[in-house]
């Protein structure tokens, strides 16, 4: 798959489609719906990192907006990881009315294709709080292996927080895509066009 690239050699697809959601770089508009999203009690107890949290320059970011009717419903990026060559951290996160719907699993599906699009990422990186489980569920639904807990610094007044720790590798990504290629047709991205397969 031919994949244009951006001056840091990462792909260059800034718009991804999947079957119910359209994920975009984030407008100024869009940025405070998504602070608005991520500013809520429930949404603010279950984050790690705050919305858009990575190097600058270096994150991508998206808006994932509802296809039909053009509703903000969360946030998602990925950066790399400075001390680990080859590799990125995913984090995303849904405002609390979109909860439910799937919307976490088909957006995070979509990113991860996106990072893996990149022919130098081997491994993609995710961490949840260990006591919110929609998102381990969604974590364990796009193939991501459980390899520890741990610690991490969540945004203020939080502190430290006790995180689940979990990792994807390239070749399991390829296995699980060639395993369901044809079982769910539309939901998977194709990042190389920006559209839905």
């Amino acid at each position: 798959m031919a994949v244009e690239r951006d001056e840091e050699g990462c792909s260059a697809t800034t718009t991804i489609q999947t079957e119910r959601l359209v994920l975009r770089m984030p407008d100024a508009r869009e940025r405070a719906a998504l602070a608005l999203l991520a500013a809520s009690p429930r949404v603010a107890a279950n984050l790690i990192v705050g919305p858009f949290a990575g190097a600058v320059g270096q994150r991508r970011e998206f808006a994932l907006v509802e296809r039909s009717g053009g509703a903000i419903v969360g946030g998602a990026a990925y950066w790399p990881v400075a001390d680990r060559r080859a590799a990125v951290e995913l984090a995303g996160y849904l405002g609390e009315d979109h909860w439910g719907r799937g919307y976490g699993t088909e957006a995070m599906q979509a990113l991860i294709d996106r990072a893996f699009a990149d022919g130098d990422v081997s491994v993609i990186l995710c961490s949840n709080r260990a006591s919110n489980t929609r998102a381990r569920r969604v974590i364990e639904k796009c193939g991501f292996q459980f390899r520890g807990t741990g610690m991490a610094r969540a945004p203020a007044p939080q502190g430290a927080v006790p995180v689940e720790c979990f990792l994807l590798g390239r070749r399991n990504w390829e296995s699980l895509k060639a395993w369901g290629a044809g079982s769910k047709p539309g939901r998977n991205a194709d990042v190389s066009r920006g559209h839905a397969a």
